[in-house]
C-alpha cells in the first residue's frame, strides 16, 4: 500500500480537492463480489478489470473512456485497446498486458542435436525424435480435466487460424477443419510420445514438473511472469524467450487490463481523470514492475530494456490473442479440456470429440 499512498499524494497535488481511497482486495471472490456490489447499486468509483468483465460491465455499468484518453489513444497497443473496446467504446484505460510464448531450454536442444529452435508446429513435430531418443520430451502439454483451454488448446486453434465462436458469439466454430488440425497436432504429440502423458494428465504443482527438471526442450505458453522461475531454476544461459508459435497464423494468448469507472461514480471527471493518470506512463513505470507485468503503451516498449525477458516479452504484445469474448466464457472453458483429454488418450476420435464438444457448447449458449 505504500505505493499506493506515493501514487494518491502525486495525484492530489494536481486534484488537491479530490478524495482517494484505494483499497486492494483479495483476487479471490473478486467476481462474485463485484457482481453483487453491481446489482446492489453499489459499485466502486473506479475499479480494476480484465478484458472478460467488458461484455459483462460495459454499457450498463461503465462510463466510455475515449473523450478523456483522447490524445494518449494512439500510445496504446492496439490489440489491448481493443480488448478492452466494446461497440467502439473504451471501458477501461489500459493498465497492463501479459503474454505467453515459446521458452526454450537451449541446453537441453543441443544436448539432443536440435541446432535451430522451432517455431513452428512442423518444427516442432521434426524435433520430437531427437528429444525421444534421448528420453526426453519436446513440449508439455497441460491436459488436466480441469486445465485452462487459454494454455493449452485454444492458442492452437487460434494458430490454424479458427476460433471457438462465430462472430455474433451465438454458436460454437470450435468442430472446424481449423479446430480438427489443432487437435490433431495434439493427438500427434502425444501417439509419438513427444509429449509426457503422465504430467498431461495431472500437473505438477506450481514451480514444479519437467521443464523445471530440464527434461523438456520448450514451453508452447510460457506466461512472461514464469520465465524468471524457469532461468532459477535452469541457469539465465540456459532459458531464452521466443516468439509465440506459429502454424497459418503467429499468437497464443494474452491479458489485458484496465481501470473502468462506473457510472455510479460519485464524481465522474474526478474518476475518469484518476483512471487516466493511474495508467499513464510515469505511473506505469511504477506499477508494472512490482508484478511483471507488460506495458500497453508503445512508448515504453524499452521499460525492461535491464531485463531479457520482460524485454522479449514486451516484442510479442501485439501479437497476443484475448480470450474467448463472451459472457459464458467460463463455462464454455469447463467443457473443453474433458474433449481434448478424451481424444488424446484415445478414448474418442478427434472426430468425435469435437463433434461433441460442439452440441455441448452450443447447448450452452441457447440457455438464458
Amino acid at each position: 500500500m505504500a505505493m499506493w499512498a506515493d501514487i494518491v499524494d502525486s495525484f492530489r497535488g494536481q486534484y488537491p480537492d479530490v478524495e482517494i481511497d484505494v483499497q486492494v482486495l483479495p483476487w479471490e471472490g473478486r467476481e462474485d463480489k463485484l457482481s453483487t456490489a453491481a446489482a446492489a447499486g453499489a459499485t466502486p468509483d473506479v475499479c480494476y478489470l480484465n478484458e472478460d468483465y467488458i461484455p459483462t460491465y460495459g454499457p450498463n455499468y461503465l462510463e466510455p473512456l475515449n473523450e478523456v484518453l483522447a490524445d494518449e489513444l494512439s500510445d496504446f497497443v492496439d490489440n489491448i485497446k481493443g480488448n478492452l473496446t466494446l461497440d467502439d467504446n473504451l471501458y477501461a484505460a489500459p493498465i497492463l498486458g501479459t503474454v505467453t510464448s515459446l521458452v526454450y531450454n537451449t541446453e537441453l536442444l543441443t544436448q539432443v542435436g536440435v541446432t535451430t529452435m522451432p517455431t513452428t508446429w512442423d518444427e516442432i513435430l521434426e524435433a520430437g525424435p531427437a528429444f525421444k531418443e534421448a528420453g526426453l520430451f519436446v513440449t508439455g502439454y497441460d491436459g488436466a480435466v480441469d486445465g485452462a483451454p487459454n494454455l493449452s488448446f485454444y492458442p492452437l486453434l487460434w494458430q490454424a487460424g479458427g476460433d471457438v465462436l462465430n462472430a455474433e458469439g451465438t454458436a460454437t466454430t470450435i468442430n472446424s477443419p481449423e479446430g480438427l488440425e489443432a487437435l490433431n497436432f495434439v493427438v500427434k504429440l502425444f501417439n509419438e510420445g513427444f509429449v509426457s502423458e503422465d504430467e498431461a494428465v495431472i500437473p505438477p504443482p506450481e514451480g514444479t514438473g519437467l521443464f523445471f527438471e530440464g527434461k523438456i526442450g520448450l514451453d508452447l505458453c510460457g506466461f512472461n511472469s514464469l520465465t524468471t522461475q524457469y532461468a532459477q531454476a535452469l541457469g539465465t544461459d540456459t532459458v531464452e524467450v521466443g516468439p509465440p508459435l506459429k502454424n497459418k497464423v503467429q499468437t497464443s494468448y494474452g491479458t489485458s487490463a484496465g481501470y473502468g469507472v462506473f457510472k455510479t461514480a460519485k464524481d465522474i471527471d474526478a474518476a475518469k481523470e484518476w483512471a487516466k493518470y493511474i495508467t499513464s506512463p510515469d505511473i506505469m513505470r511504477i506499477i508494472l514492475p512490482t508484478g511483471g507485468y507488460l506495458p500497453p503503451r508503445k512508448s515504453l516498449e524499452d521499460m525492461y530494456a535491464d531485463d531479457p525477458y520482460l524485454a522479449a516479452s514486451t516484442q510479442y504484445i501485439s501479437l497476443m490473442h484475448r480470450a474467448v469474448n463472451h459472457p459464458k466464457a467460463l463455462q464454455i472453458a469447463s467443457l473443453v479440456p474433458p474433449a481434448i483429454q478424451s481424444a488424446f488418450l484415445g478414448q474418442a476420435s478427434p472426430e468425435d470429440a469435437l463433434s461433441g464438444l460442439e452440441q455441448e457448447i452450443n447447448r450452452l449458449l441457447e440457455r438464458d
